[in-house]
């Protein structure tokens, strides 16, 4: 197991910390996010992630550092962060896009949550999970998953879960292998010019 260090997130981790987040589910920050141009999502999580109060900042996740360098990146959210979340989120669309842009993202935005749901009452969700593509394979994604799975813990919920695209079997297998079970499956129809979102599974753990 990589020896590396856990520690919160903070501001001056955007670079490293953001294209982590975007490579857990690049097509679907996309079609939230991009509304413009392709690479807007990018700039947009860069903005959020800073600013730190919706899920995107850096408050919400946990980094994974190797030699001074962020190479792996965790959240976690429950659901009494459900409205606070989205009253942040609405906030930094209004700072980062065009009138009509924040329009037409709070839509697409609202749509991903029949896909990507809330938490609910009791239940802690791990999201936004990465690992540098050159750093995989060597438990770097397990530790970020364990420390979660104890915060989660700590704050009394009574189970973990989390969504993972079908497109993304190897992370699959690897939440299996940490007693996660798929209760659900949530088919996506969401296109758009700039990107998509795919069925996701839905899988849970209980935590004693």
């Amino acid at each position: 197991m990589t020896d590396i260090t856990l520690r919160p997130s903070q501001p001056q981790d955007v670079e490293q910390a953001v294209s982590l987040i975007y490579s857990s589910g690049p097509t679907a920050f996309d079609y939230v996010f991009s509304d413009s141009y392709q690479n807007e999502s990018l700039a947009f999580l860069q903005k959020a992630f800073v600013w730190g109060n919706s899920e995107f900042g850096y408050r919400q996740h946990t980094v994974a550092v190797l030699d001074g360098v962020v190479v792996g990146i965790g959240g976690m959210r429950f659901a009494s962060q459900n409205l606070p979340f989205t009253l942040a989120a609405v906030s930094a669309f209004i700072r980062f896009y065009r009138p009509l842009a924040v329009i037409r993202t709070i839509q697409r935005g609202l749509r991903i949550e029949r896909v990507l749901q809330p938490p609910k009452k009791n239940v802690g969700i791990i999201y936004q999970l990465g690992v540098a593509p050159e750093h995989q394979s060597k438990g770097i994604g397990r530790q970020l998953i364990h420390q979660l799975l104890e915060q989660i813990k700590m704050r009394g919920m009574t189970t973990a879960a989390l969504d993972v695209a079908v497109t993304n079997p190897r992370a699959q297998a690897l939440y299996e292998r940490e007693g996660f079970v798929a209760t659900a499956m949530h088919t996506s129809r969401l296109v758009s010019q700039f990107g998509k979102v795919v069925d996701h599974v839905y899988m849970e753990r209980p935590l004693s």
